[in-house]
This record gives structure tokens, C-alpha cells and sequence, in this order.
């Protein structure tokens, strides 16, 4: 494990009072780290995405430079190429909205009132749509559909569902209830509707799929262990921002990553990283670990990266995406140096820190 021996010192950037503490360390093996403290008593924490809609990509630079973010970082992970490319690969809400939900049980953060009320666990979803009467499981929300699947679209989706010909589209307007059904695919997504997407292998009741049906949509958050945030909490977050995995509990370094299925690679190897943590004093830390630079930096494993969380006094923290990802973004300049060779990596989403107005 790599010695933790930081040898340079604390900055304070300061955008009028209470702006971001930021600091940068290294160390011989290499390292380097980027850290900010954020006080969001004074500060203003939201999540963004690529164009403002649930896929597409945007480098950092671009999502922070369009919100007016001062400090910004990159956020859950997602899929990179194809039509649904920067598909976030996890959970995704962000104030009303609905972008994805999780497709497995793993991290996320959630936060309300600027980040005043946070939250980190483990979490999944559990959807179903009625129309009609009739209730159906739903598999995802605004992400490709299989022949066999069930899929909600939302207007922050795009225009239209970007599905293949075959299976039926129930197109909701605003009030509930269903004005068109198309089966020829890509159906068009109204402004404050939806379209309940069903594959080709999917059965329907038609009687029940018919025009001026009523559609009601309901989920329920999967709480896996007893002691993290509950059903009640999630749904009281404005944000929620999937990672994985949760690298610090209650204080503790987590130590068994088998729960949220991740690879044995992905946790011992020395990857880019970023993580966000949370004090109990109520400050958010931000971390990126720049890597795959055996000249500049090497990277850090999961365990180093929740050490240097619980130094920074995280009682909470969540590994977010990382590799050519991981980018740290200040006053207008990426500080750290991202892994990829083109550059900084195009992000479906990012965490943002703006000045209160």
C-alpha cells in the first residue's frame, strides 16, 4: 500500500467568502491528488448531465462551464458508444426528473436543500407502470430496450425513443393518459410525458392498452442492510448520483466490495480515481487521483482511496467513476492531468458546485 506522505501544503482559493478549500498532493511513488472541501451552507451543490438530457456525452469543462459551476467533478458511470451512447450505468435523478435507474444494488449519494442533507448507500429500484388497470413490471427507464423488456421514456430522454420497429409504445401525455400507440417504433416523447415501451417479446393486454387509458407510474427503493438511508430518505433527495462502491461507512473503511459485485481488478489494482465523501460537520470532500502515469502518477487502489477519505474526516464516502474519466475541474481549469491520451474523456454526468445567487 502506498505511504500517504503529502508534501505540499494546503491552498485556499477563495471566490468571496466560503469558496472551495482546495489542495494538491504528491508523493515520490508517484501521486497526485486533488482535494476540495465545499461547505454547502455557503455553496450550492447540483448534478448536471451531458446537453441537459439522460444520454450523450460532454466533457466536465463543458457541463461546469454552461451551469456556471465553480468546481466540478466528473460522476457516475456510464456507456460509451453506439446510438445510447453516454447511457448513465446507474441510478440518476435530478430534481424532478428521472434520467436512470439502477441496474444493480450498488452506491449512490443522494442530497437535498444545496447539499445541506446528504446521503451514501447501497440502493436499487424496484418500477412497475399500471395502464389501464392493468399493472406491468417495468425493466429500466430511458436506456436501450431488449425484446423482452418493458421501458419507461421520459421527455429528458430526447425527442423520440430511438427503439427499433417491433412491440408496441403507449405515448402519455402530461395528464396520464395514453394518445397514441405506435407500433412501428421510435415514438415521439411529449413535453412533461412519457412513452411505456414494450419489446417484441413482451405480451400486452390490448383491452387494457387502448387511447385515453389512464398510465400511473410507482417504484420503491431496494434497501438492501439495515443501519444506511432508507426508502423515506431517497425519496426525499432532489439528487441522486450512482457510484460503486461505497469505500467508507459510518466512519469505517468498507472492506467486502462482493455486495456490489465489482471485479477483484477494479478493486485492488491502482486506477485515475474520484470519490466524494461527507463530514460529519456537513462539508462534502472531492477527491481525484490522477493515474496510468507511471512517470506523473500511478493511481490509487479502493482501500488507499477510502484511507485518504477517512484522513480528510469523510464519515461517508463513494467511489465514483474513474480512469480517463476522473477529472477535476476549478474556477474554469481542469487541475488534474485525465488518463486518456486524447485528453479529457466526454462524461454523461458531473457533480457541481455553484456560487449561491
Amino acid at each position: 500500500m502506498i505511504r500517504l506522505l503529502w508534501i505540499l501544503p494546503l491552498v485556499e482559493l477563495l471566490s468571496g467568502v466560503g469558496g472551495p478549500a482546495y489542495e494538491h498532493r504528491t508523493t515520490n511513488d508517484p501521486l497526485s491528488v486533488h482535494i476540495a472541501v465545499v461547505d454547502p451552507r455557503v455553496l450550492a451543490i447540483e448534478a448536471g448531465t451531458a446537453r441537459g438530457l439522460a444520454i450523450g456525452r460532454e466533457t466536465v469543462t463543458a457541463i461546469a462551464g454552461r451551469e456556471g459551476a465553480v468546481l466540478a467533478v466528473n460522476g457516475g458511470f456510464f456507456r460509451i458508444g453506439g446510438t445510447f451512447d453516454g447511457d448513465p450505468a446507474g441510478i440518476l435523478k435530478i430534481g424532478d426528473e428521472w434520467l436512470s435507474e439502477p441496474s444493480l444494488v450498488r452506491g449512490a449519494l443522494g442530497w437535498r436543500e444545496r447539499g445541506r442533507e446528504a446521503v451514501i448507500g447501497r440502493v436499487g429500484m424496484e418500477w412497475a407502470v399500471t395502464v389501464g388497470g392493468r399493472r406491468y413490471d417495468v425493466d429500466g427507464v430511458n436506456r436501450q430496450r431488449g425484446a423482452g423488456e418493458l421501458l419507461l421514456f421520459t421527455s429528458v430522454f430526447g425527442p423520440t425513443t430511438l427503439t427499433s420497429s417491433g412491440g408496441s409504445e403507449l405515448v402519455v401525455d402530461g395528464s396520464g393518459r395514453v394518445v397514441e400507440i405506435v407500433t412501428e417504433g421510435n415514438a415521439a416523447i411529449p413535453p412533461y410525458g412519457m412513452v411505456v415501451s414494450f419489446g417484441t417479446n413482451r405480451r400486452t393486454d390490448g383491452h387494457h392498452d387502448k387511447l385515453g387509458s389512464s398510465v400511473h407510474v410507482e417504484y420503491e427503493f431496494v434497501i438492501p442492510e439495515s443501519g444506511g438511508p432508507s426508502d423515506a430518505d431517497w425519496r426525499r433527495m432532489d439528487f441522486i448520483v450512482g457510484g460503486t462502491p461505497v469505500i467508507v461507512r459510518g466512519g469505517e473503511p468498507v472492506r467486502d466490495f462482493t455486495p456490489e459485485r465489482v471485479r477483484a481488478d477494479f478493486v485492488e489494482g491502482r486506477h485515475p480515481r474520484t470519490a466524494v465523501g461527507i463530514r460529519p460537520d456537513g462539508k462534502w470532500v472531492f477527491v481525484v487521483a490522477d493515474g496510468r502515469r507511471p512517470d506523473f502518477s500511478i493511481g490509487m487502489t479502493l482501500a488507499e482511496l477510502a484511507e485518504l477519505m477517512l484522513s480528510l474526516g469523510c464519515a461517508e464516502a463513494l467511489n465514483l467513476d474513474g480512469g480517463g474519466s476522473s477529472t477535476f475541474y476549478l474556477y474554469g481549469r481542469v487541475m488534474n492531468l485525465p488518463s486518456d491520451l486524447t485528453g479529457e474523456r466526454p462524461v454523461s454526468d458531473a457533480i457541481l458546485v455553484k456560487q449561491l445567487e
